[in-house]
């Protein structure tokens, strides 16, 4: 486990997490930790939707690809709209 010490935490920052970790019943460096923890998490989310978005797009492009010249689905969802008939 790595150790590191934090200085010249301004006094504002160092009362909001004082107050926060006492609201959480945890200690200062616990409420850092879970800090860190949360960042690192958001983080590690965040690459992975970027990832998901890359596979996303590949797969948007290849059906494209095999299916050009496809109506958009925003004429298509207007069009229904303006269709006098009544659903069935």
């Amino acid at each position: 486990m790595a150790n590191f010490t934090i200085r010249n935490i301004p006094d504002k920052h160092y009362a909001e997490l004082r107050r926060d970790a006492r609201q959480n019943r945890r200690s200062i460096n616990a409420e850092i930790l879970s800090l860190v923890a949360d960042r690192a998490e958001m983080n590690r989310r965040r690459r992975h939707a970027v990832e998901a978005m890359k596979r996303i797009d590949k797969i948007r492009e290849e059906m494209f690809k095999k299916y050009p010249n496809q109506p958009d689905s925003v004429d298509l969802i207007r069009e229904d709209r303006d269709n006098d008939e009544p659903y069935r």
